[in-house]
């Protein structure tokens, strides 16, 4: 699990790496898109639990990058999904 201003990478059972913000409680996940936002059965799914249970432990770290940075990250994940 990596951190970045909030933004988490979470591996998935499946392997994918999934993407959660834990500032605003959400993740890209089929089953938090389906089960929390499209029906309301739940709060949270496995990947957020996972970031905040890390959190909680100091198990997550902290990394600093520039906007140039991010942005290269931003379009490398973009050409990921792509």
């Amino acid at each position: 699990m990596s951190c970045l201003d909030n933004r988490l990478k979470v591996l998935g059972s499946s392997g994918k790496l999934y993407t959660c913000y834990s500032s605003c409680h959400f993740c890209t996940c089929p089953a938090f898109g389906f089960t929390v936002l499209q029906k309301s059965e739940s709060l949270l799914c496995k990947h957020i639990l996972a970031v905040y249970l890390s959190q909680a432990m100091g198990a997550c770290q902290e990394l600093t990058v520039s906007e140039e940075q991010l942005t290269n990250i931003l379009l490398a994940e973009e050409e990921e999904e792509a």
